[in-house]
């Protein structure tokens, strides 16, 4: 037992990995300027407001917006609600119920002016306005109760410094004394909007591969495709990426930190550490012959004698043999036909003489080419297979699926292949 427990302890314990699909998570992330079409809606009155609408909601043209009146707080008390808007009150509690968080308390003033506000619109609806004074929208769209100042900012504003400052929002809070031609709410009026983050030439690069992209809004980790753009504005390169969904979640943000998804290849996950390279026999395409006691591909190789000379025939002629070799490559043109194949140097030696059939064309073994590959253990012990990297970070790569002598999805392969050589068993 002593003399096992020791053997066990020195012996080199080889960690194997099972083969799963997945991708990368490499992108970049940037500050993004969100461009909506929208305008600051002023005030036509004078006292104090009272939003009928919650923030950052739709709202139809000829609804009640916003009701001004000679006191502070609105009486909701005596509102009597009809059954729709009991289903929308039911829905807000339980919103905020699901998404409460005790060190957020400024949530449950959210929730008070949301109630409140909804219904005031149903007062407004059934005709009790409560001795306010009520305006409506004169057209469709999101109402925002803040203002940043960048409403009007187009492509042509966008600078530098821009994305090196943060928004101001002025707030227009519910029980807020106003005056005529005081800002009350901002309409953003179109559900198309835009985002642009500033690029360098080596991401222009990148990007230009793409005329749609994936965005991913870190603010609440959801993802859009988009149209994009690249431009160069006051000397800056810009990417504009353009949507037509999705304004309503980020109508109250101005700077939103995204990531532009152009990590998009997918296919077998595995480790760095499991990559080696492995040599092979590089053969000119026209040396391959079909041949052997069936209708395989192989080639033919001039037999020597045990002196090493070419042994020949009757007629003086070198006597050949059939060499079944597995090919692992096959190199193409541009018309797509072979021009050569790599094959395993196990069926060869260097310095074998290769004959094209029916031809006097020779071709000796012995250029070399490495291939990438790691070591399947399936078998309990290692064997080359052959990948094709199509994308890398810092400890993972993504390869290539369906592979001729390559490795499918949970197959094991040695982690570390630096722990192991070809045939060594490892289970």
């Amino acid at each position: 037992m002593a003399v096992s427990l020791f053997f066990y302890l020195t012996a080199d314990h080889i960690k194997s990995f099972q083969v799963v699909q997945g991708t990368l998570s490499r992108n970049d992330t940037y500050t993004a300027f969100a461009m909506r079409t929208e305008s600051v809606q002023l005030s036509s009155g004078s006292g104090y407001v009272q939003f009928y609408t919650p923030n950052a909601s739709k709202i139809s043209r000829g609804s009640a917006v916003y009701g001004i009146s000679a006191t502070e707080n609105a009486d909701t008390s005596g509102i009597s609600a009809d059954a729709a808007t009991r289903t929308s009150l039911r829905s807000s509690l339980a919103r905020f119920s699901s998404d409460y968080d005790s060190s957020s308390f400024s949530g449950i003033y959210q929730l008070k002016t949301e109630l409140s506000a909804k219904l005031l619109a149903a007062a407004a609806e059934n005709g009790d306005s409560s001795s306010q004074t009520i305006f409506y929208a004169d057209q469709d769209g999101v109402v925002v109760y803040g203002s940043d100042g960048y409403e009007s900012y187009t492509e042509d504003s966008l600078t530098p410094e821009l994305f090196s400052t943060k928004a101001s929002v002025v707030s227009f809070d519910s029980g807020a004394q106003t005056k005529p031609g005081n800002a009350v709410y901002r309409l953003v009026t179109d559900e198309q909007w835009e985002i642009a983050v500033p690029v360098t030439n080596k991401q222009v690069v990148t990007l230009s591969n793409f005329s749609t992209i994936k965005v991913k809004f870190l603010k609440d980790g959801k993802t859009q495709t988009g149209t994009l753009n690249l431009k160069s504005i006051n000397d800056q390169n810009y990417a504009v990426i353009s949507f037509t969904s999705g304004m309503i979640r980020y109508a109250e943000d101005r700077f939103l930190s995204v990531e532009l998804v152009t990590n998009t290849g997918s296919g077998l996950k595995i480790p760095n550490t499991a990559i080696t390279e492995k040599d092979f026999y590089k053969i000119p395409a026209q040396m391959l012959v079909q041949g052997g006691d069936s209708n395989s591909s192989g080639f033919l190789r001039e037999k020597t004698d045990k002196k090493g000379n070419v042994m020949l025939d009757d007629n003086g002629q070198p006597v050949t043999e059939f060499v079944n070799a597995t090919i692992y490559e096959q190199v193409n043109d541009e018309n797509d036909n072979p021009v050569e194949y790599y094959v395993d140097m196990a069926a060869f030696n260097d310095g074998d003489i290769l004959r094209a059939q029916d031809s006097a064309t020779t071709y000796q073994i012995g250029e070399t080419v490495p291939l990438q590959g790691v070591y399947c253990t399936n078998k309990g012990y290692a064997v080359f297979r052959k990948i094709q990297i199509i994308d890398q970070n810092a400890e993972y790569s993504i390869i290539k699926k369906q592979t001729q002598y390559g490795i499918s999805q949970y197959d094991y392969i040695v982690e570390n292949a630096s722990t192991v050589s070809e045939e060594d068993i490892v289970h």
